[in-house]
């Protein structure tokens, strides 16, 4: 029997299509500081450091962090910075009561200066964490804060072996009787020299560390922070500025043996020097120019490889255009005898900054309206009551 439709029945609607999810919105950070403005905050800050005999640098640091955070802009809202002067002040005593203990224990107290040095180098990767802890804390955007909960442990294992390398060698000079610093044992000359190939050899992947740990453990609101680049990234980048230098240092070196053998061979002396002069000068500028090109990859390489929970950033930054503004930087405050570094900060910052972009702009405001609806765990808070200070410059 064929099937009879009811023709006065109402028909069912359609189901409708699934709503397709919002495309991210990348959005660039926009600096919107000037030369000019930060130049009166840099003169009265120079000048109230100098009167006060360095005392007043914890609240310049404060005024110029301030100026840089709240000129700094991200789709529509600025950055804050919260630091307590105070608490730096502290961080910068503490700073240099522990540096005058390592270079004056020795001498004095003989092999119990040793013991104070291996203090101060222990308390130097905590004091390390601690300052980042303080800076990360009182940043804030939106009206919320960051945070930062990084394992002290892994400060040590990351600063740890450069203090060491870097601090003990003269340490135990300073304790060996009769001891000449400018005529060293060779033995110890070269331990010395192994240690820094060995430190030169490792510093990619102490910097790799260094980033992990950093930005690993951030945190905004609930967006937890990631690190996804690889140490082969790290040695990629300070392998490519090596041959730059390298390119350069084989024509130096083969000008200076030509110039030797021009002035043997009775030469004119002035023309030969006035020629290793020049190229001197351009040798310089091109580890200078590598050192830059170094910078600006390892920007793009950090930025481009955080996100924030699932919110990714990335950086593009072109090594050509910041070596430019470097050099016109270098050229603007020699000609200007130094009035004119606010500018030449400004100019580098703002390029710097403006490179940085975040992928999906609106996600990072739906984190810190989020944020306000309920509890945020606290981590890391805890440390920052017990030991508020700074040490950072």
């Amino acid at each position: 029997m064929p099937e009879v439709i009811d023709i006065y029945s109402p028909m069912e609607e359609p189901a409708p299509p699934p709503t397709a999810a919002a495309a991210p919105r990348p959005c660039r950070i926009e600096f919107t500081g000037t030369g000019a403005e930060y130049f009166r905050i840099w003169i009265v800050n120079l000048l109230l450091t100098i009167v006060t005999l360095g005392i007043y640098s914890a609240w310049a640091k404060v005024r110029k962090l301030q100026y840089f955070y709240r000129n700094t802009r991200l789709d529509g809202a600025v950055f804050d910075y919260h630091g307590d002067p105070i608490a730096i002040l502290k961080g910068r005593g503490l700073a240099v009561v522990l540096l005058a203990a390592y270079k004056y224990a020795p001498p004095l107290l003989g092999s119990f200066g040793l013991i104070v040095v291996l203090g101060v180098l222990a308390a130097a990767p905590w004091l390390v964490a601690q300052s980042y802890r303080f800076r990360l804390h009182n940043t804030s955007y939106r009206g919320l804060r960051f945070r930062f909960d990084g394992p002290v442990r892994q400060a040590y294992l990351i600063f740890g072996p450069p203090i060491a390398l870097l601090l003990i060698p003269g340490a135990l000079a300073a304790l060996v009787p009769g001891s000449d610093p400018k005529h060293p044992d060779f033995r110890v000359a070269a331990g010395i020299g192994i240690a820094y190939l060995v430190l030169m050899l490792l510093w990619p992947y102490l910097h790799f560390c260094f980033k992990r740990w950093e930005h690993g453990h951030a945190w905004y609101g609930r967006a937890h922070g990631r690190f996804e680049a690889r140490p082969w990234h790290f040695y990629r980048t300070y392998l490519a500025a090596a041959g730059i230098v390298l390119l350069c240092l084989i024509p130096a070196v083969l000008l200076v043996r030509w110039n030797v053998a021009t002035f043997k061979a009775g030469g004119r002396p002035g023309a030969a020097f006035s020629l290793l002069f020049a190229f001197g000068f351009v040798f310089y500028a091109a580890l200078i120019a590598a050192g830059i090109f170094a910078r600006a990859k390892l920007q793009n390489l950090v930025w481009s490889h955080t996100r924030l929970g699932e919110i990714g950033l990335a950086s593009d930054v072109r090594p050509g255009r910041l070596i430019g503004i470097t050099f016109g930087n270098l050229l603007m405050v020699a000609f200007s005898l130094g009035l004119l570094i606010p500018h030449a900060l400004t100019r580098v910052m703002k390029y710097r900054i403006e490179s940085i972009q975040v992928l999906d702009a609106a996600a990072l405001g739906k984190v810190a309206a989020d944020a306000g609806t309920g509890p945020v765990g606290a981590t890391g808070e805890g440390a920052v009551d017990l030991m508020d200070l700074d040490i950072g410059l």
